[in-house]
């Protein structure tokens, strides 16, 4: 059990408090301040004793009673000891003072009774600053260890949407790879120089908790060209990026989990393409957006992609992406950092090469 850190009560609120205690009998010592400072000299001497018994009381409660549920028990004999040790330590004091003929004045009941209720009026007090600041260092540890839980958990599930998503988009590449190579070698080459590129990025965007936007709009380059090779005219890319805005910071695979959330859940039509819109705005949002051809058949975890997405956003520190729907348009707005905002966040790393 570790100490509290009560340097300060000990080496300026014990003595401060002993001066002021004493200037009450300044009368009695008939204003001789060598008597003053000499006696309370000694007062500080005994009430340090005392305040290292009440700390070491504290500290033998609290390991054996430290579950949150006997946080009232704890309580209850913590200050039912600071009593016994008050009432023992002022009797002893006065027996003392008494016997020994340096009291500076007559030990008569009613200072015994004044000396009393002061001593356990102080102790009170010192106690209940040992518990507030006790109190406020476990709420504190346990807001921390409630934060930490819920990050792991987030980042597990972000993790494990990305271990999801790699094989699924690995067999449908194979699929079209397959395809090409029996129409035109010259486009399977190159299609399967675009799909090492793709799983270059995904396998070393893994070991960057942010990139720069320069860094996602390279992989969409490639990844781009994987989906124009399997949906061929279905979809129509409407890309335009400010370069102001490619040396800012955001989560790897952001754009590949947007446009999953798009094709996932609208049909593509060769008569009716989907039109998907990739921008950078003036108030340095990244903005997607793809025009709504709503599937029939109703997915069984809608939007949970973008539900992972933001929680992982959270789990960085990081502003959430904002995503409307007016039934024309599908819009997700991801906010674009700088480097010194993504500094604060979690240590960046040298670009992903592609």
């Amino acid at each position: 059990m570790e100490r509290p850190n009560d340097k300060w009560i000990r080496w300026i609120g014990i003595p401060l408090s002993v001066l002021l205690a004493n200037l009450i009998y300044l009368e009695e010592y008939q204003y001789d301040y060598r008597r003053y400072f000499g006696w309370a000299l000694f007062g500080m001497v005994y009430v340090a004793l005392l305040c290292e018994m009440i700390v070491w009381w504290l500290m033998f409660v609290r390991q054996r009673y430290a579950a949150i549920h006997q946080t009232r028990l704890r309580i209850l004999i913590t200050f039912v000891g600071y009593l016994v040790l008050t009432t023992v330590f002022q009797m002893l004091f006065v027996w003392v003072t008494d016997k020994t003929g340096i009291a500076p004045i007559p030990v008569t009941p009613q200072v015994y009774i004044v000396y009393f209720i002061t001593g356990f009026v102080c102790v009170i007090l010192v106690g209940s600053v040992y518990e507030v600041i006790y109190y406020l260092r476990k709420y504190r540890e346990a807001v921390q260890e409630a934060e930490a839980v819920k990050k792991v958990g987030l980042q597990s599930q972000y993790d494990s949407l990305k271990n999801q998503v790699n094989p699924h988009f690995l067999f449908n590449a194979l699929t079209s790879l397959s395809a090409l190579i029996s129409e035109d070698q010259r486009k399977a080459s190159l299609f399967l120089d675009e799909l090492a590129s793709v799983y270059r990025y995904l396998l070393q965007a893994g070991q960057h908790p942010l990139v720069t936007l320069s860094d996602e709009v390279t992989f969409l380059t490639s990844f781009r060209y994987l989906l124009d090779a399997r949906f061929g005219p279905t979809i129509r890319w409407q890309i335009a990026i400010d370069d102001r805005f490619l040396n800012r910071w955001l989560p790897p695979l952001t754009l590949q989990t947007v446009i999953d959330n798009a094709l996932r859940h609208n049909c593509l039509l060769p008569d009716s393409p989907l039109k998907l819109t990739i921008r950078t705005t003036d108030d340095g949002y990244l903005e997607v957006s793809n025009s709504i051809q709503r599937k029939k058949v109703t997915l069984s975890s809608p939007q949970r992609d973008l539900i992972r997405l933001a929680a992982h956003f959270d789990v960085l520190d990081l502003p959430k992406p904002i995503i409307s729907d007016d039934n024309q348009l599908f819009t997700v707005r991801i906010p674009l950092v700088s480097k010194e905002i993504a500094e604060q966040t979690t240590p960046l790393r040298q670009p992903v090469a592609l």
